[in-house]
């Protein structure tokens, strides 16, 4: 975890959210999870590149080191699945991880969020208690 990596650029003109730690994420959402993680002592890497072979480096909103595996799990949250552009690419980004083995329920958490279903917080522990504990 302590391993130095270079994380995605942000464009210019994006809204500027930081998390407690004071580190800047993409979205109100990952801010969200970010301060959970935070507060309940969960280290983690935000944006970490990852090669998927067969489609490119793809940057995880999260990536933990498994206590029970010591093996990486990736979380990604897709929260404007509304947008069809958006909802398309989160697809491929999937079918990408499960070409190379890691399968939601295994090693990807999952969650998305559209404009009338948003983030559940109950969720989010619920997943932290089944893969991160």
């Amino acid at each position: 975890m302590s391993e130095e990596y270079k994380r995605k650029e942000f464009q210019e003109g994006t809204p500027v959210i930081l998390t407690d730690q004071g580190e800047r994420v993409r979205s109100k959402s990952e801010k969200i999870l970010a301060d959970y993680f935070y507060r309940n002592g969960i280290q983690y890497k935000y944006e970490c590149p990852l090669y998927l072979k067969g489609f490119g480096t793809v940057h995880p909103d999260f990536t933990f080191l498994s206590k029970k595996t010591k093996q990486e799990i990736y979380w990604e949250h897709d929260g404007r699945m509304d947008d069809p552009a958006y909802a398309q690419n989160a697809i491929k980004k999937i079918h990408a991880y499960q070409e190379n083995n890691i399968y939601p329920g295994e090693r990807l958490i999952l969650m998305f969020e559209t404009a009338k279903a948003v983030l559940d917080t109950k969720i989010i522990e619920k997943l932290v208690c089944r893969y991160l504990r």
